[in-house]
């Protein structure tokens, strides 16, 4: 990090101009509360109902003291608030689609099931940093144009996701198979707030590079 070349230094400061202000991080911890009220009643049907809450709990209130902040934020601390905002949805989210999906299947099966998503997950954070350092290295990466092109694609992903939502409710399809397609609904925003959660990254890769010059 001694030696920063132009492409990364202009993607690791990419967004540091922004400013977050205190009634932006306040509506955002309602709007979580509300989700977490929502989840509370999901998990009755989790293995440990009681751990379940502790953990949504604990979830919540870990989120509301990172990123409590009295004045507006600015400079790499946007990064921080970003970052845990999305690793709290991301969490959230995976716990949601994996309960849904445990209710689903045999105990016997969890072990493996788990096993499985682990993997899952470990792939598609490796496919995000290959892909970033891809477009770092190869000078694609654009700080214009790239949040116009990566809300264009969030909008055609939402909206494919949504026409086969609804393909599949307009047929008949059994008590299973619609739980099993809200916990893939869950897992797709799971995995794309993981993409947010390389703010941290930024952030402690710009707070050392700040060190060291």
């Amino acid at each position: 990090m001694k030696k920063i070349n132009e492409q990364t230094k202009s993607f690791l400061l990419y967004g540091i101009e922004d400013v977050i202000k205190p009634k932006e991080i306040y509506k955002l911890d309602g709007a979580i509360l509300f989700l977490v009220f929502l989840f509370f009643f999901l998990s009755e049907s989790a293995p440990s109902p009681f751990f379940s809450k502790v953990f949504l709990v604990i979830v919540y209130l870990g989120f509301v003291i990172l990123s409590f902040s009295r004045t507006e934020v600015t400079g790499k601390k946007v990064f921080w608030i970003i970052g845990i905002q999305s690793l709290t949805f991301s969490i959230l989210f995976c716990w949601a689609a994996t309960i849904l999906m445990l209710t689903t299947m045999k105990e016997e099966y969890y072990k493996r099931y788990l096993t499985i998503l682990v993997i899952i997950y470990i792939l598609v954070i490796a496919a995000y940093i290959f892909l970033i350092i891809t477009l770092i290295k190869k000078d694609i990466y654009n700080p214009y144009s790239s949040k116009k092109l990566a809300g264009g694609w969030c909008i055609t992903s939402f909206v494919l996701l949504g026409m086969g939502v609804a393909k599949v409710l307009s047929s008949s399809v059994e008590y299973t198979a619609m739980i099993r397609i809200a916990s893939l609904c869950s897992y797709f925003c799971s995995l794309g707030s993981i993409l947010g959660v390389f703010h941290l990254v930024k952030y402690f890769a710009v707070k050392k590079w700040e060190v060291e010059k």
